[in-house]
């Protein structure tokens, strides 16, 4: 019967991760389209990284581990698309939760991620290698709970800079999504983070218990994605004076809005406004921080 309901909540969790993917790629999200590639990212890679999850622990548990143990190559390639995953969805999570608030996410900083994973990538599966020949039980378990711990932590420490970001955002509904946003995935990150602690990945007769209840993580996770992109999103269609109001834009900002649009460059905008060409580009960087834009074409475009 157990396993009969967990089947069920898995097939409900992914139609929902399904329903939410077309969503966001059907919505008009065209003010911010880094964001929502990241989003879709997100979402497809989370369906995707449990999944397999719970087929490998499903194997386990029918099988008490025998049968992959018996066959190193399918056991340490299952593992490294299991890693490959998790790692892709932690990257696709800082990014999406990098530009949410409208932060221009470097190629530096993409580059260091990218880098940082592909060290931890190849020594966890250095580690799992080991702990296989050696059929050391203790030291695999350890593997596991090290890597699940360090995706999950990143999880936790980029919400929590959004969180902060967003509280320095200008007041209204841009504001309250973005911590809805935040604070939602504070809270789901942080019991999946408690049950690691607590030992959640250790093997046991509860097994399909735990299928159960991270089909219900799964659940949880794609409901809020589709009722936040459809109810909640902050970037909704608007007017030029709406548009202002939501970003939390200037009268001197709009100003140079105005100025932008019609063609001016930063040093005629400075001359036209007696004010430097720095405070104009101080200005310009705060427009595409609050707008979510990447340069002057899309902030021109956004406010037209």
């Amino acid at each position: 019967m157990t396993e009969q309901l967990s089947l069920m909540v898995l097939v409900v969790a992914l139609a929902t991760g399904l329903i939410t993917s077309f969503v966001a790629t059907t919505g008009k999200q065209a003010q911010q389209p880094e964001f929502f590639r990241y989003f879709l990212a997100n979402i497809l890679l989370f369906n995707l990284l449990i999944l397999s999850g719970l087929v490998f622990r499903y194997l386990t548990i029918q099988n008490q581990g025998l049968a992959l143990m018996q066959y190193p190559q399918g056991f340490l390639s299952l593992l490294a698309v299991m890693a490959a995953l998790k790692l892709a969805w932690l990257f696709a999570f800082i990014s999406m939760n990098m530009t949410l608030p409208g932060d221009i996410r470097s190629k530096r900083s993409a580059k260091m991620l990218v880098g940082a994973g592909a060290v931890v990538f190849f020594v966890y599966l250095g580690v799992m290698a080991a702990a296989w020949f050696m059929r050391h039980d203790g030291l695999q378990q350890a593997g596991f709970i090290a890597l699940e711990t360090l995706i999950v932590g990143g999880a936790l420490l980029a919400t929590t800079q959004l969180v902060f970001t967003a509280s320095d955002l200008p007041k209204g509904s841009r504001r309250k999504s973005v911590l809805m946003f935040g604070a939602y995935h504070l809270v789901l990150l942080g019991i999946i983070f408690a049950t690691l602690i607590n030992g959640w990945l250790q093997p046991g007769p509860q097994g399909l218990l735990q299928l159960l209840a991270n089909g219900g993580f799964l659940i949880l996770f794609n409901v809020f994605s589709l009722v936040w992109i459809r109810w909640f999103q902050p970037l909704q269609p608007a007017t030029s004076l709406e548009k202002f109001e939501l970003f939390g834009i200037t009268k001197r900002e709009r100003e140079i809005i105005g100025l932008i649009q019609v063609g001016k460059t930063n040093q005629e905008i400075a001359d036209s406004l007696y004010i430097s060409v720095a405070t104009v580009k101080d200005h310009n960087h705060n427009l595409f921080r609050k707008s979510g834009v990447r340069n002057r074409l899309e902030l021109a475009n956004l406010f037209r």
